[in-house]
């Protein structure tokens, strides 16, 4: 029996995931039937934002940053607002040095340390902070930000969001498919408003060579016969997340684990526990057969829990018993 993942991805999936997985591994990339099941693939994600006829979506393969590179390479200009709000917004940073792009930067621990910047244009921010679990919702985004299109690393939060009332305010977002969206890994994942200048700075990268229904490179055929099986169970799961979230919180408060976030991810939430640090406490529960993820820099005996794995509501009992004991023993 697997390990149950409360870890940010890759998470636990469906079995019958894992039968898409198997069923798509040995297919050829090139043929109509499999071109078919990509544009199938590529329209349910479209669907998730209300960009219209200039919504358009790339299918890489590779990881998360993979995404976040190409959407960076090809679609961000000069004069973006980076909040560096964690080791993802450092990350943001490093890539555009690489390609030359010049940025300012705003230091952020929380949405409420931003002030109300009306003349920015462009704006990049990781809307779920995976570093430390701090979210930086949209809504208030566009508020703060009021005149500006964002450039979203939406990794942690995509499946987990709704993006729908602010969609004309997205420039492009990057996302992978083992996080929220619940399958397996080896998709990276950008969708942006082709009303956006696009710059060839990169080759693999290059999102002006990716369309509906094909792809410049092959693809993990299994991963998107995989994801497209799994966007059937991703009708509304921000409700979900956001459950998942408060109920984890309530419940280990309860033993004096504490979430230490301002704002609070529905997907990533950063704990302090009352006794063991994280190296004990990560022992302790993966003899119970759980995995949780390391600490956030700065905080003592921090850790943090994700709520992706389809095991979590499942098993909630055993995952609240075994912090439990873990206060006790």
């Amino acid at each position: 029996m697997s390990d149950i993942l409360l870890n940010p991805g890759p998470t636990n999936t469906r079995f019958m995931t894992k039968f898409y997985q198997w069923l798509g591994s040995d297919k050829c990339h090139r043929e109509d039937n499999f071109s078919c099941v990509l544009k199938d693939l590529q329209n349910k994600l479209l669907s998730k934002l209300a960009l219209g006829v200039t919504g358009r979506i790339a299918i890489l393969g590779g990881s998360g940053t993979a995404a976040m590179e190409a959407m960076i390479s090809s679609l961000i200009p000069n004069d973006v607002l980076v909040v560096k709000a964690g080791k993802y917004g450092i990350r943001a940073c490093s890539i555009m040095d690489v390609f030359g792009i010049k940025y300012g930067v705003v230091e952020s621990s929380t949405i409420n340390d931003l002030q109300t910047l009306p003349d920015v244009r462009y704006v990049y921010f990781v809307e779920s902070e995976t570093s430390t679990g701090e979210r930086y919702d949209l809504d208030r985004m566009c508020k703060i930000y009021p005149n500006a299109k964002f450039f979203i690393d939406a990794t942690s939060s995509f499946g987990a969001s709704d993006y729908f009332q602010n969609s004309d305010r997205i420039a492009a977002l990057s996302f992978c498919s083992n996080k929220c969206l619940q399958s397996t890994p080896g998709l990276g994942i950008v969708i942006w408003n082709n009303e956006m200048d696009t710059y060839r700075r990169s080759y693999y990268g290059d999102l002006t060579k990716y369309h509906i229904g094909m792809m410049p490179f092959t693809l993990p055929t299994q991963s998107v016969y995989a994801l497209n099986y799994t966007m059937l169970k991703n009708s509304n799961n921000k409700r979900m997340f956001d459950k998942r979230r408060d109920e984890i919180i309530n419940q280990l408060n309860r033993f004096g684990i504490t979430c230490v976030n301002k704002h609070p991810s529905n997907s990533i939430i950063g704990f302090q526990h009352p006794k063991k640090s994280y190296k004990e406490l990560h022992a302790f529960l993966k003899r119970r057969g759980m995995v949780i993820y390391s600490g956030i820099e700065g905080i003592e005996n921090s850790f943090r829990i994700s709520t992706m794995s389809i095991k979590f509501d499942k098993d909630m009992k055993k995952i609240v018993g075994a912090f439990r004991d873990s206060c006790i023993y």
